[in-house]
């Protein structure tokens, strides 16, 4: 066991390593099966247990997948290609290389964004997946938004998030009338309509309110939006915001809560996890000495740096559940192919437990690199690695909490 304890300002981190059982429930890349390649995170169950998620490659074309693993008896699984990218005729129009964070809506459909392809070919899409209606069809993939670097934005960089109406809301990196923006897409009779909720840096070089979200946005309990940017909270370029998005009569309003700064700890392109409390917490992707970043909370505003081995650079959303943080870094640990961690923060005291060390395994067969958020069901963590596996092409694994 080993434990480290760093002093900042008024905050106490003790980094304990206690590297957990891990199981490797699917192996990504078998030669010559279509397989996806490269699982980008962000797992979601239905009510019988069923994991989806996406991968950044593989598939009949080679731009990505949408799969099922259906647990089986005895503990093994089974995988279900549900949808190949780029299938449809005339340049990608179905969407092209999904991003980590599908979500469900209650009749079991799934929506998730893509980073290119799409009527404009290189802007990205909005999609749904349908299972089929009758039993042994495939399931049906309906594009529900071509982003076109004009009123709709560009480039989707997180996942998206459904509220109990069926409502969707996700960011992009560009738009035509600024540096990025958070959008809405709603379902109506007429089929499904984009709103604007905020676009960022609409003066630039005046980029106070942020630029360039490489994250999504989510709620608090009483409906406000959260969320980062990479760059912005100045004149010129600068290293980000934390930003808070709130709803009134005359439509969405900014505040940002916190300018990132080298001072601060750096830019980062995770989001933002608020807890049952209401407390905010995200993750530092660069900028502070030894370059490995680290985690902040909001208020009062205090870091958590990671020196390497404890893992670096992480750069997805935190879980939150029963007073602890969740998360993986790509970077750092023992063999530097990234760890799962476990993070509790109570007073001025914060304690960061390693679950697992990837790379254990020769070859990485255990997997190498996590990434997206993991995903916490009945105990259990489950998440993907985007290299390392019996073909080097990723892994899901599940690891006890």
């Amino acid at each position: 066991m080993i434990i480290r304890i760093v002093w900042l300002g008024a905050a106490l981190l003790f980094s304990t390593l206690v590297f957990g059982q891990e199981t490797v429930i699917y192996q990504f890349g078998a030669p010559g099966s279509g397989d996806g390649n490269g699982p980008n995170g962000g797992l979601v169950f239905d009510a019988s247990g069923n994991a989806y998620g996406t991968t950044t490659g593989g598939g009949s074309m080679g731009a990505g997948t949408v799969f099922e693993l259906s647990p089986l008896q005895g503990g093994d699984w089974q995988e279900t290609i549900l949808y190949s990218f780029c299938t449809a005729q005339g340049g990608c129009t179905d969407g092209k290389y999904p991003l980590p964070g599908l979500v469900l809506d209650s009749n079991g459909n799934l929506y998730g964004t893509t980073y290119q392809g799409g009527a404009n070919t290189f802007y990205g899409t909005v999609f749904e997946l349908s299972p089929p209606k009758v039993p042994g069809t495939g399931w049906t993939e309906q594009v529900l938004l071509s982003f076109d670097d004009l009123d709709t934005g560009k480039a989707p960089n997180g996942g998206l998030l459904i509220d109990h109406s069926g409502n969707l809301y996700g960011t992009t990196a560009g738009a035509e009338q600024g540096e990025g923006l958070v959008f809405e897409l709603s379902p109506g009779e007429n089929g499904w309509s984009e709103t604007v909720l905020y676009a960022f840096c609409r003066n630039y070089p005046d980029c106070s309110d942020g630029a360039t979200p490489m994250a999504g946005v989510t709620f608090d309990k009483a409906g406000d939006l959260y969320g980062t940017t990479e760059f912005g909270g100045g004149h010129g370029i600068g290293w980000g915001v934390v930003y808070e998005l709130s709803p009134s009569r005359s439509g969405w309003i900014e505040t940002v809560l916190k300018v990132l700064t080298p001072a601060t700890g750096g830019r980062t392109w995770a989001g933002i996890t608020v807890d049952v409390e209401g407390n905010v917490y995200g993750g530092l992707t660069s900028g502070r000495q030894p370059q490995c970043g680290g985690f902040f909370q909001l208020k009062p505003f205090a870091v958590f740096p990671l020196s390497g081995g404890d893992g670096c650079l992480p750069q997805s959303d935190m879980v939150y559940s029963s007073g602890a943080l969740f998360g993986s870094t790509p970077q750092g640990g023992t063999h530097s192919m990234g760890v799962l961690f476990k993070f509790n923060k109570k007073g001025n005291k914060a304690s960061q437990t390693i679950l697992y060390d990837f790379c254990q395994q020769q070859n990485c067969t255990d997997g190498s690199q996590p990434s997206g958020s993991p995903t916490l069901r009945n105990g259990q963590l489950y998440g993907a690695t985007s290299s390392g596996g019996i073909n080097n092409t990723g892994v899901i694994y599940k690891i006890a909490e």
